[in-house]
């Protein structure tokens, strides 16, 4: 039996309806979709920069207050990124590809203390900068995760302070070691140069204290040692003008 004419606009107004529905649901999944895909290159960029920095800060660092702070942060990114996209997994073999923790509960003062002066003395430039750099990231992550309410404002304080001592030790450190591998190999007025640097770093940054006294008297020592092997006081003069 053929279709009245009021049937057939029916029929054709229920098809563009749902025609529109579906389109309005295509289009709010396609939506879902590039906002998913937004979330997980967001989440990868910062998972990438948390795995990079815990390893990095795990190789010169003792402490693991800012490690592990670091390491809750990536176990939640990573467990978000399963949600968005379980076939990725959920992050367990790169969670324990970065190890456990660094110190040691049961390590006395001048263990850890000599433990921290050796991961800090670096051996070269590059890597003191490229130490200095990490460290500069990890507070600007800090940072971040604070404006975004994942940490409290208690520990952005103690971590910054933390990683300022870091960083004013990668160079006190550094300098002392390259200055004495530069003695080492003959080169006095490279040493001099790596000992002024480092005193610099002792009288303008937050390294203070019996440590820093200690380390200002090791320098003037050898100093002083360099400067004798120069008997002359016009050679002396000269040799330190060379070397500054």
């Amino acid at each position: 039996m053929p279709l009245s004419y009021p049937a057939i606009v029916l029929l054709l107004i229920a098809l563009m309806v749902g025609s529109l529905l579906l389109v309005h649901l295509l289009q709010g999944r396609q939506e879902q979709d590039v906002i998913r895909l937004y979330r997980l290159a967001a989440l990868d960029k910062r998972r990438s920069a948390l795995s990079k920095i815990i390893k990095g800060l795990k190789a010169i660092d003792d402490s693991t207050d800012v490690t592990r702070l670091l390491t809750q942060t990536l176990k939640h990114d990573l467990q978000r990124i399963h949600q968005l996209d379980p076939a990725r997994g959920n992050g367990e073999q790169e969670l324990r590809a970065l190890g456990g923790d660094a110190a040691k509960a049961d390590k006395n003062a001048d263990a850890a203390k000599s433990s921290v002066d050796r991961k800090t003395s670096l051996s070269s430039e590059r890597e003191v900068l490229s130490a200095r750099s990490l460290i500069n990231d990890a507070l600007t992550l800090i940072r971040h995760l604070y404006q975004m309410r994942q940490v409290t404002g208690d520990q952005l304080e103690s971590t910054a302070r933390h990683l300022g001592m870091l960083s004013a030790r990668v160079g006190v450190n550094s300098n002392m070691h390259m200055a004495d591998l530069a003695m080492a190999q003959g080169d006095a007025r490279r040493a001099l140069g790596h000992y002024r640097a480092a005193e610099s770093y002792l009288l303008s940054g937050p390294l203070k204290g019996a440590e820093g006294e200690q380390k200002l008297q090791y320098i003037q020592q050898r100093r002083e040692q360099i400067l004798q092997q120069h008997t002359g006081s016009d050679e002396q003069e000269g040799f330190m003008s060379r070397a500054a």
